[in-house]
């Protein structure tokens, strides 16, 4: 019997494992193309967030890929799916962080508990909004540091926006000594208060309040309301430093 070599590439074997090849290497065409759109669309997409959308996605068209191929061997059903679930669970799994940060993303776009500019205070940091994406927000505090918080745990801490409650809130703490007049003391904090008033808001009123007596210290709070949080810090220092030169010309 002659040998045809028409016959090898038409057999039935031959004809899978090119339709094999074909997928495998449309597969990696589509991960290619795939990657070049992400990068192209990403515009001002955190460059973490598009590594992770372009593995993400690149996994998925492989495992498709992968299930086509298993297919056209005539892999049991069975097996395709338990592949497709171990896929998607290990997929899941491995950016788990990420998808929950995109999750907590699209709440705080719906409710809105801050906008960019505005000051805001979470999880022990305060500053003001310069950016939320899909994976973190980063909020810039008075010592110019940049702090960037995951959105996740927005959904997990107390949000206190300063900037909607018509001014930030400023506790001012000194501590004297008991003997010294309280009356003199108090009207030492106002007359202080009242000398940086263009920077309380308008209809707010100083109040001094004691928090703890001993034989030996009394400790007070100048409460304040300012209008621009970002200058709490430093109203605080000033604040401190006039009423301590004043109390030392007392003594």
């Amino acid at each position: 019997m002659a040998f045809n070599i028409f016959d090898l590439f038409t057999s039935t074997p031959a004809i899978e494992i090119l339709t094999v090849l074909l997928i495998f290497l449309l597969t990696y065409l589509v991960v290619r193309l795939y990657r070049i759109i992400i990068t192209r669309i990403a515009g001002t997409v955190p460059s973490g967030l598009v590594a992770s959308l372009q593995q993400i996605g690149s996994w998925a068209i492989w495992l498709l890929g992968v299930i086509i191929i298993l297919n056209t061997l005539s892999v049991p059903i069975l097996l395709l799916l338990v592949l497709l679930f171990l896929g998607g669970l290990t997929m899941i799994t491995a950016y788990r962080s990420v998808l929950t940060d995109m999750a907590a993303s699209q709440f705080v776009s719906t409710y809105q508990p801050f906008k960019v500019g505005e000051w805001i205070e979470i999880q022990g940091h305060y500053g003001r909004v310069l950016e939320r994406n899909l994976i973190q927000t980063k909020i810039l505090t008075p010592d110019n540091e940049i702090v960037v918080i995951p959105n996740s745990i927005l959904l997990r801490r107390t949000i206190i926006n300063r900037t909607r409650s018509g001014g930030l809130r400023v506790q001012i703490p000194v501590t004297v000594e008991t003997r010294i007049n309280l009356k003199k003391i108090e009207d030492y904090l106002l007359g202080i208060a009242g000398e940086i008033k263009v920077d309380l808001l308008p209809d707010s009123t100083p109040q001094v309040r004691v928090t703890q007596v001993s034989p030996q210290e009394t400790s007070l709070l100048l409460l304040l309301q300012i209008a621009n949080p970002a200058k709490r810090d430093q109203i605080i220092s000033d604040v401190q430093k006039r009423f301590y030169e004043l109390l030392s010309e007392l003594a």
